[in-house]
């Protein structure tokens, strides 16, 4: 009779330790397991918003449209799955490149700088916070994208290292015609016959410089979230005549983006001045171009800065 007593008991025993060993293995090897798919996949989705919005900036810098828009959704948290709904959470952060890329000053007839522009750029950064699978992260710089980890590593994703990057500056790729369009120059050449001597004919009647300027919200560029963040950049042109400007003068910040950009200057004003007979290089001031003040053919300078906004929320 004891015997058969016992029998239940050991049945229910072993029972719950069946369960409890069923569900140790389910925490210890299945969530786990799912909880890093699961973040698997959200730092995929971050990759894929990073990139689809790098595109929305190549857009609106070289395009020099006003009143664009573009947003992109960022997910931010993940390794979440339907028995166990614990996410991790990420930050956007989006802040001005330390250096400008270029300054742009143009001066009138008394030697006075009456407009002056520095050409920034931003980079923006996904940062990981109690990731689930591995502390990856990206941020965008320059053009083009880096994988980093622990917030201090970092390596290009699309390039093997940085002298890869550093090497497309150099030919016909992405990054270069980013920085290409970052500065260009378009004129207009009025073909008047020349007029006692002082005026030789052919000479440019207008210059049209277009100076992309990419900055972060001073009031927008952080987020912290389990959810979703957005990205998002607004586009604005802000157009200023000159008359009576006598020079051009472009000073690059000697890196590989801003080198890119001021040879794009440098070809495009003198393309005009190989037209016209009224603008020249400056021989003691390189990324300099005098502009001689005719009084019978003035040369209109305009000034387009393209501002590109960017933020996050």
């Amino acid at each position: 009779m004891k015997d058969d007593a016992l029998a239940p008991v050991i049945a229910v025993m072993l029972i719950l330790a069946a369960i409890v060993t069923f569900f140790s293995i389910y925490n210890a090897i299945y969530v786990p397991s799912m909880k890093e798919s699961s973040e698997v996949e959200h730092i995929h989705n971050v990759e894929s918003s990073f990139q689809k919005f790098s595109s929305d900036i190549y857009y609106a810098a070289s395009s020099h449209q006003n009143y664009l828009t573009f947003s992109e959704p960022v997910q931010l948290g993940g390794g979440d799955f339907m028995f166990n709904l614990l996410k991790s959470s990420g930050t956007l952060n989006v802040q001005n490149e330390e250096n400008p890329i270029y300054n742009l000053s143009l001066t009138d007839e008394t030697g006075a700088q009456v407009a002056f522009l520095n050409g920034t750029i931003v980079n923006f950064a996904y940062e990981p916070t109690s990731n689930f699978w591995q502390d990856q992260g990206y941020r965008w710089q320059y053009g083009y994208l880096n994988v980093t980890k622990y917030g201090s590593l970092s390596t290009p994703l699309q390039y093997t290292n940085m002298t890869a990057v550093n090497n497309a500056f150099n030919e016909s790729s992405p990054i270069a015609s980013l920085a290409s369009s970052f500065g260009q120059v378009s004129y207009e050449v009025n073909r008047t016959p020349a007029a006692d001597g002082t005026n030789p004919g052919g000479n440019c009647s207008s210059l049209d410089l277009w100076a992309v300027n990419i900055t972060a919200s001073p009031d927008h560029n952080f987020i912290s979230s389990n959810g979703y963040g957005t990205l998002s950049l607004a586009s604005s042109v802000n157009t200023t005549s000159y008359p009576g400007i006598s020079s051009v003068a472009i000073d690059p910040d000697n890196e590989p983006f801003g080198n890119v950009t001021f040879g794009s200057w440098n070809t495009s004003i003198n393309a005009a001045a190989a037209a016209c007979h009224n603008i020249e290089p400056d021989d003691s001031n390189t990324g300099q171009w005098d502009i001689k003040p005719w009084a019978d053919r003035p040369v209109t300078v305009t000034l387009h800065e393209v501002h590109v906004e960017i933020s996050t929320y």
